[in-house]
C-alpha cells in the first residue's frame, strides 16, 4: 500500500489512527461518565458488542423512559447530537411526546422499546478534550 503524506510530511495513516484511538477513548469516556451519573439501569449503549464493528467517534445511547425529542431540545446547542429513532405518531405529526414505536434500525438492533425513544446519537471529534468530555455528560 502506498504512503500518503500531508504537507508537513506526516504520514496520514498514523494520524487517522491516533485519531480513530483518541475519539474512541472520548466515546469510552463519554458513556462511563453518563453511566456514572445517571445508573447502569438508565443508560444503554446501543452500539455493537465488538469494538471492531463501532465507529469511533459515535456513540448511541439510550436512556430509559425519556424522549429523545425532549431530551435534544434540552442539550442540541451544547453537544453534538442528533435523535436515535424517527418519531412516528398514529397522526403522522412529529410530536416525540406521541411516538408508539421504534425506528426499524433500533428494532433490528433489539433495543428495547423503554430505551429506543430516549435513544440519542452523540458525537465526539479528533479536537475533543476530555474537559468538554466532561463538561458535556
Amino acid at each position: 500500500e502506498e504512503q500518503k503524506y500531508d504537507h508537513n510530511g506526516n504520514d496520514i495513516n498514523v494520524q487517522w489512527q491516533q485519531a480513530a484511538i483518541h475519539m474512541k477513548n472520548m466515546r469510552h469516556r463519554l458513556y462511563h461518565n453518563l453511566v456514572r451519573s445517571l445508573g447502569e439501569d438508565i443508560v444503554r449503549d446501543n452500539g455493537p458488542k465488538y469494538e471492531q464493528y463501532r465507529l469511533p467517534n459515535t456513540l448511541s445511547v439510550g436512556f430509559k423512559n425519556v424522549q429523545s425529542g425532549e431530551l435534544l431540545q434540552n442539550i442540541q446547542m451544547d453537544v453534538a447530537c442528533s435523535a436515535g429513532s424517527a418519531c412516528h405518531s398514529d397522526s403522522g405529526s412529529s410530536n416525540c411526546g406521541e411516538q408508539k414505536i421504534s425506528s426499524p434500525v433500533l428494532e433490528a438492533m433489539k433495543v428495547p422499546l423503554e430505551y429506543a425513544r430516549g435513544t440519542l446519537r452523540l458525537s465526539v471529534g479528533p479536537t475533543s478534550t476530555v474537559d468538554e468530555i466532561d463538561e458535556a455528560s
